[in-house]
This record gives structure tokens, sequence and C-alpha cells, in this order.
């Protein structure tokens, strides 16, 4: 069966659906498939549009081309004059999260590449992430001053206290065998099967009773908004940090930050 085409133009995502399964690929090839305000909005849009949409049965997103599943923020937005500016930008951020987790259709992380910050911030709140062996894995928001908030809760469940400790404070990268083994991945493959190992797993979770799938996928999630709540309201703020500023500033001027203290 051909792939449908999609209903709506996106300018930063592809969305497409076949046999049950739809896939939505973080499409800025050209930065890395960074985050920007746009996408947030983009892939919020798609998945809505999936999770009301009884025939499909699973949900996979990916990235453009072989480097990078997202390499995180896009670091161009992330400047704000003030309280409310900031806060609009986490709430865009927070409700595109919420949306992955809150669709009745499981989700599917195939990590394509390099999945920094928000990328792989999206592999620990899908309910299934599987990996290239070329992925990579990093939390560094750490090195500009930023703080994840969300991460800090979503990702204790999925790699316990320790393990998320270094990779917040560490800012380190780690490759998709300790991925696999720390349990931030179910699964590493060939990287030119990934796409296809993703599928198959798809079709197989759409050929099961919907209204099972859908049960497990509500309780994997149970209990997790406070996370958000944690998330409204420290991360305004945080973003308008000194520090965060001149880490921002300093990584667009690829020098090393001069952090005050504020």
């Amino acid at each position: 069966m051909a792939r449908k085409s999609n209903s709506r133009d996106y300018e930063t995502i592809l969305f497409e659906e076949k046999d049950g399964v739809a896939v939505l690929t973080m499409h800025r090839p050209e930065k890395m498939n960074a985050c920007n305000l746009r996408m947030f909005q983009e892939i919020d849009h798609a998945l809505a549009r999936a999770g009301d949409n009884d025939n499909i049965r699973a949900v996979i997103i990916t990235g453009a081309g072989d480097q990078a599943f997202s390499a995180g923020v896009d670091f161009g937005e992330l400047e704000f004059e003030d309280l409310k500016q900031s806060t609009d930008y986490i709430k865009q951020d927070a409700r595109m999260f919420r949306r992955i987790e809150n669709i009745p259709q499981p989700v599917i992380a195939a990590v394509n590449g390099y999945a920094y910050g928000y990328g792989c911030k999206i592999a620990i709140v899908s309910d299934i992430a599987i990996a290239s062996e070329k992925a990579r894995f990093a939390l560094q928001g750490i090195r500009i001053g930023a703080v994840h908030v969300i991460t800090l809760g979503r990702g204790r469940d999925v790699l316990g206290r320790n393990r998320l400790g270094y990779m917040l404070l560490s800012g380190e990268t780690i490759d998709a065998a300790r991925a696999e083994h720390w349990g931030l991945v179910s699964k590493v493959v060939p990287h030119d099967k990934l796409r296809a190992e993703a599928e198959e797993l798809a079709r197989t979770i759409a050929g099961y009773p919907a209204l099972s799938v859908r049960a497990v996928k509500r309780m994997l999630h149970r209990g997790c908004d406070d996370d958000y709540r944690w998330e409204d309201l420290l991360s305004p703020g945080f973003l308008l940090m000194e520090d965060v500023k001149e880490g921002r500033k300093a990584f667009l001027e690829r020098r090393k930050p001069d952090f005050k203290g504020r």
C-alpha cells in the first residue's frame, strides 16, 4: 500500500500513515533536526491527529538523515526578555512531551543518530526506544547552565538516579551499547535496519487488541503529570538566568562560557 500523503503541510516535520502506523520524522537536517518552537507545535499537532484517528494503532518518531535523531534545542530561539516569553516557550515544550505520553497509541522512538538534550528526552518519554548502532545520547544542558526539569523526573524511572545524575552532571555522551545497558533504549540494531525494525514492531503492536494496548499505554505513564507541574514552575525562571544567557551566547560564538553563578 502506498503511503498516504499528509493533508496538512508542515515545515519542520514529515508525517505519513501506512497500515495502521504513523511515522513522524523530525525534518530540519540543516540543523541536525534541532527542535525549535515551530517543531514543538507541529509535532504536537501531528500527534494530536494520530491520537484522534482510530485507524492509527502505533506511532514512530524518528529523525531525517543519517546523522541526527535530534541534536537538541535550537539555541537560536533560546533568548527571552521576560518571564512571559520563557513561560510561553515552556508551555509549548511541555505540551508536546505531554502529547507523546497522553495519546492512546504507543510511541516508538527510532533513534537514528545524535540524540542530545530534547532528542534524548524524546527517547526517555516514549513508550519504547530502539537505537541505531550509530546513535549517541547526551543531556548536556549543564554545559550552558540549563536544567532538564522533566528529565529529572522521567529519567529516574528509566535510568535510575545514579546514571541519570551522571548524564546530567557530567554532560558526557554515551554510545548506543551503553544506552541499551543502562535501559535508555530497548534494543540496538544495525543502522540500515532501524526503520524496518521500528515498523515491524509497530505493525506487531497494531495487530494486538486496541483496548488492551491502550490500557498498557495509560498505565505506563500513570502518576507522571507532577513532573510537568515542576517544569511549569521552575523552568521559565531557569531560562532567564544570566548564566544560561551567557552559555547560549558562548555556544553560538563557539567559545568557553564565563559563568558568574547568577
